[in-house]
């Protein structure tokens, strides 16, 4: 079986060399008007969810970066907080520590006054004593005086001056 060209072209049939042809131009219409631009949506589609996908990215790290940014602007707050109590409890010990040694001088020197009120007071109970044994004997010498003694009479006016010493004596002491 040998077949020529003219044989081969005598047998093929009309209708499938039309259906060829016409499978060529719809195949090149496709590739034209319908692949080229299904290929360039599906293309700017991929370079826009590729976008999408940086920037969603790029702002996952920002967000990290302001997480940490956050974090590290509370620990810094949360130190100067901790800082600021201490300063206020070191500054409240000493307040008090101050309070506590002024309050002792204060103390220290109402003690110091009263001792010194105390000695001017007895002091003064000494002079007043001294006075009184000086008014009393000066009492018994003139009554001796303005009248004549007997010997009873010197010694009851005697005990009675002696009497009168201790009683004036005790009262200054009270």
């Amino acid at each position: 079986m040998h077949l020529e060209w003219g044989t081969v072209v005598k047998t093929l049939n009309w209708t499938f060399i039309a259906n060829l042809i016409n499978f060529a131009i719809l195949l090149y219409l496709l590739k034209r008007f319908l692949y080229k631009p299904a290929l360039d949506y599906l293309d700017r589609r991929r370079e826009r969810i590729a976008s999408q996908m940086e920037a969603a990215r790029k702002s996952e790290e920002k967000a990290e970066e302001l997480a940490t940014a956050r974090e590290q602007e509370l620990s810094a707050a949360r130190e100067q907080a901790n800082r600021t109590l201490e300063d206020a409890r070191a500054r409240a010990e000493e307040i008090v520590g101050d309070s506590k040694g002024t309050a002792r001088q204060e103390a220290e020197r109402i003690i110091a006054d009263a001792k010194r009120q105390i000695e001017q007071e007895r002091e003064q109970m000494k002079e007043d004593l001294r006075r009184s044994y000086a008014e009393i004997a000066v009492l018994g010498a003139s009554r001796v005086l303005s009248r004549e003694v007997k010997r009873e009479d010197h010694e009851r006016l005697l005990n009675e001056l002696l009497s009168e010493v201790d009683d004036d004596a005790l009262r200054m002491r009270q």
